[in-house]
């Protein structure tokens, strides 16, 4: 009697190790039900916007990314990003985080010149952050401004996602804002 107690119990830690590696990853963002969980579209099958020859070679002698971090308070939320990050900011209202958290916005571009903006670290918050988004060094014509697409990716890049939200668009700051509940990486697409 006293084996088989050892060999379930050994058996229940087995299967909780091995439910903890494949259930959980440092940079998740995703619950069961979020589309992080499906295909989504290849990174290859989106034609990604480039940005201006100016903006590239600024992100060229700044190492390929700029970044600004801030420590989130509960009690008071907070900003992060702005000018700091080429407009590319998240609003925090009170009691968004549980607990008091450093927040980063990083504007990167990776070796397919690929440009995106990533807001680190990855969660769920309490309640929904207002995110701010430019497009000003984006190599495009204002008229074309209707066609852009912001996708997000939870994979590290691999597959992405169009944003199926509330667009706020700001023509004279070339910006766009929405409210998300979880931290990504999005990017600009047609």
């Amino acid at each position: 009697m006293k084996a088989r107690t050892h060999l379930l119990i050994g058996l229940l830690l087995i299967f909780a190790v091995a439910v903890f590696i494949n259930g959980c990853s440092e940079n998740s963002v995703s619950n069961p039900g979020d589309p992080a969980q499906s295909v989504g579209i290849h990174v290859d099958d989106i034609q990604w916007v480039s940005a201006t020859p100016e903006f590239t070679s600024k992100m060229t002698a700044l190492k390929k990314f700029v970044v600004d971090g801030k420590l989130i308070t509960t009690a008071s939320g907070g900003v992060v990003g702005g000018a700091s990050t080429l407009n590319n900011m998240v609003e925090f209202p009170a009691n968004a985080v549980s607990e008091d958290t450093y927040v980063t916005v990083e504007v990167k571009y990776n070796k397919n010149g690929i440009f995106y903006v990533e807001f680190l670290p990855s969660g769920t918050f309490n309640e929904f952050v207002n995110v701010t988004l430019s497009w000003d060094y984006l190599d495009i014509d204002a008229p074309s401004i209707e066609e852009l697409n912001i996708y997000f990716s939870q994979d590290g890049g691999k597959y992405w996602f169009p944003i199926d939200t509330e667009l706020f668009v700001n023509y004279e700051l070339k910006t766009v804002a929405f409210k998300i509940d979880h931290f990504t990486r999005f990017g600009w697409g047609i």
